[in-house]
């Protein structure tokens, strides 16, 4: 037991030079947030499962009072070829899709709503950018559709997206079923300050349970969190001036032939931009 802890410090000193943040079962490498803009950074965590490495996570953290969102939907394209036409610094998947590349849950885009009304499957609905500046309002969140049902003709926010499961609740309860499957994952979250953060995995280790406890345990100070969609249509860009990642960083070897594969292509995504005003 001493030589397989010893050997889980060397490895998380060896990954950022300083020891992991240990959380009983789960722990991760410490977080380096790298700027990307005002109010808007990234970082890449090493996560472990009793002292070994199981996968790792890309992080984008937003602050919504300096980042806006918005989500976008058309005829399917590559994720470089939506941040090429949106120009956003972030860019990453929405919830799932079916039949003619439609959402299966509502989304929000510009105002517009678009797919179904109500699908009782949907936990939780991120929403962004109220009219109007209402100091309770916030400017971006995630609602819990089983405690706070929506009305889309009254809903202050013009961009949202459904999706499910809700993994943590607002009380930090885990809201999903424990299951064998495993896949590739991205993740919309608050936190405690507010901030958004959107998640996504290296690898297809995850369930959605262990996803869950993991979030929970670690010192990403997670309010809610909500799975978007997973599998190959896990994806987050990241694209500025002076820095660019595409995650999961397991297929930058394949990058280019995959994503010239319409298999691979997104019908709606969501984007962060720096706020103008």
């Amino acid at each position: 037991m001493a030589a397989r802890i010893l050997a889980f410090f060397l490895i998380c000193w060896s990954w950022l030079g300083s020891p992991c943040l240990q959380a009983g079962e789960w722990a991760h490498s410490p977080i380096q947030w790298q700027a990307l803009g005002r109010g808007l950074s990234t970082a890449e965590i090493q996560v472990f499962r009793k002292d070994q490495p199981v996968d790792t996570l890309v992080i984008v953290k937003a602050d919504p009072a300096s980042n806006a969102f918005r989500v976008q939907h058309h005829k399917p394209q590559s994720i470089t070829a939506w941040q090429k036409e949106l120009g956003a610094p972030v860019v990453f998947n929405a919830s799932y899709y079916c039949r003619n590349a439609q959402p299966c849950g509502l989304i929000i885009s510009n105002g517009k709503p678009i797919g179904p009304w109500h699908n009782s499957q949907m936990r939780g609905m991120f929403v962004a950018e109220p009219q109007g500046l209402s100091p309770d309002i916030p400017r971006a969140t995630i609602l819990d559709l089983t405690i706070s049902p929506i009305n889309v003709k009254t809903l202050p926010w013009v961009q949202g997206v459904q999706s499910y499961p809700l993994l943590v609740d607002s009380k930090g309860r885990i809201r999903v079923w424990n299951s064998p499957k495993t896949a590739q994952r991205t993740v919309i979250a608050t936190d405690h300050q507010g901030n958004i953060l959107v998640l996504n995995t290296n690898d297809a280790y995850f369930t959605l349970y262990d996803l869950a406890l993991f979030l929970k345990a670690s010192s990403l100070d997670i309010d809610t969190a909500l799975n978007l969609d997973g599998g190959s249509e896990a994806q987050l860009y990241i694209k500025t001036k002076d820095f660019e990642k595409f995650s999961p960083s397991s297929w930058d070897s394949r990058l280019g032939s995959l994503l010239d594969q319409p298999k691979f292509w997104l019908p709606t995504v969501v984007a962060i931009f720096s706020r103008q005003e």
